[in-house]
């Protein structure tokens, strides 16, 4: 698929209240301040909070493990990309880069956040995914911190 990519930030891990309970969601943000959500799972919000803290989990989570892995086999994440949105589903992909060679392994955004925060690895995105999920900060009003909920 073609097409400019942007690198993008993550401004945090929020909740948005819908019925019947709160969701997660990951915000972007490119430099141009448009923001996207990216509604995710507890555990995937969880991971990606702690990443963006730099806490360290007295065990490894699952994405620590993977980037464990990674790190033992002498790979390294060389970015991801969240490159579609397909009926409300995003879609990205890791690129990885070992022994001279370079792959890329079909995984959800929330997974690919998680796993780029904890290797340093930039954040990209598609433009007309960034463009056609973009919404404003007036909708962004009723959105509470995830460290106001899990404290």
């Amino acid at each position: 698929m073609n097409g400019t990519t942007l690198q993008v930030t993550i401004k945090g891990v929020y909740l948005i209240e819908n019925a019947p309970g709160p969701v997660p969601i990951v915000l972007l943000e490119d430099d141009a301040k448009r923001m996207m959500p990216i509604y995710i799972g507890i555990s995937e919000a969880i991971s990606i909070n702690s990443a963006l803290n730099h806490e360290i989990p007295p065990r490894p989570m699952t994405h620590d493990l993977f980037v464990s892995l990674l790190s033992r086999l002498d790979s390294k994440v060389e970015d991801i990309l969240i490159d579609e949105l397909n009926e409300g589903v995003y879609y990205a992909r890791i690129s990885v880069s070992m022994g001279g060679k370079s792959f890329e392994l079909d995984a959800r955004p929330s997974d690919c956040i998680a796993i780029a925060l904890r290797c340093g690895a930039p954040i990209r995105i598609r433009d007309s995914v960034l463009s056609e999920a973009v919404i404003s900060k007036e909708e962004l009003q009723n959105v509470i911190p995830l460290e106001s909920y899990i404290s």
